[in-house]
């Protein structure tokens, strides 16, 4: 009876040892570390039609499982992206092309990319992107009209509100294409200035330099194509519903002097 409770007792503290022993091997593993994301680039500025880019890399110890990104609007999940708001891949680097739109002008664009390893752990980044508001899509996605002209004929006297009341109502009309037309509104061929000759002359053509600091604009005779006018618009600002801009005018032919006048146009529907 004796020998039996001693074989006993001897195999209840072998089995407490091996239950010891494997416990303190699992305590001695040692963690593996969450997975990580790097991007190329962290942060994109640029206007409408401009390519954001980021490249990014994962490292994931404990084995990769998936790549996530999700793109927002704001702090809102953007469910047209991917599915319902996000896309999700398997290679331990992928590479974001985003072209920036008129959906970031009023809220910064924000990718987020998650990479979840095989034991759920997770590691994240983020791309933003802020769109800035250019001239070619003011020009494009409103039709414009002057608001104000300042100017001035003679070196002595102040600078003054030139604009008529004939000009007001002028409408002018920007195409993708690069051809524009004008829309001369209630009061045409009266009124004083160049409005007296509405339609001889108008604009046909347009184009901005590639950092939108000049508007060119071509007026063409309507009798002979081979007669035309250019005018150079300086862009001095612009917001989402008024551009300012200056123009140098030679009025020497009637006496006046060659000056820098202030255009201002205003955003019609």
């Amino acid at each position: 009876m004796r020998y039996r409770n001693l074989i006993f007792s001897l195999t209840v503290c072998l089995i407490a040892a091996g239950t010891l022993l494997v416990s303190g091997c699992k305590d001695d593993e040692p963690a593996v570390a969450a997975p990580s994301v790097s991007l190329s680039a962290s942060t994109f500025s640029g206007k409408i039609g401009e390519m954001a880019t980021t490249t990014a890399t994962v490292n994931a110890p404990g084995g990769l499982k998936a790549l996530r990104i999700t793109k927002y609007l704001g702090t809102d999940i953007d469910p047209a992206y991917g599915t319902n708001g996000t896309m999700e891949v398997s290679a331990s680097t992928f590479t974001l092309e985003y072209t920036l739109a008129d959906e970031g002008l009023e809220t910064p664009i924000r990718f987020n990319f998650e990479a979840e390893d095989d034991k759920g752990q997770t590691g994240d980044a983020d791309f933003i992107i802020t769109t800035e508001l250019s001239m070619k899509y003011l020009l494009l996605n409103f039709n414009w009209a002057w608001k104000s002209k300042m100017g001035k004929c003679l070196d002595t006297e102040p600078e003054s509100e030139m604009i008529l009341d004939c000009e007001k109502d002028n409408v002018y009309i920007f195409n993708e294409d690069g051809t524009m037309g004008i829309d001369y509104g209630a009061i045409t061929g009266m009124g004083g200035g160049t409005c007296d000759f509405d339609g001889l002359k108008p604009p046909t053509n347009w184009e901005l330099n590639d950092d939108e600091t000049e508007l060119t604009i071509t007026n063409t005779n309507a009798f002979d194509p081979a007669d035309v006018q250019i005018e150079v618009y300086r862009i001095t600002d612009f917001d989402a519903m008024e551009i300012k801009s200056e123009q140098t005018i030679d009025l020497t032919v009637f006496g006046c002097v060659i000056w820098d006048w202030k255009f201002t146009w205003s955003a019609t529907p």
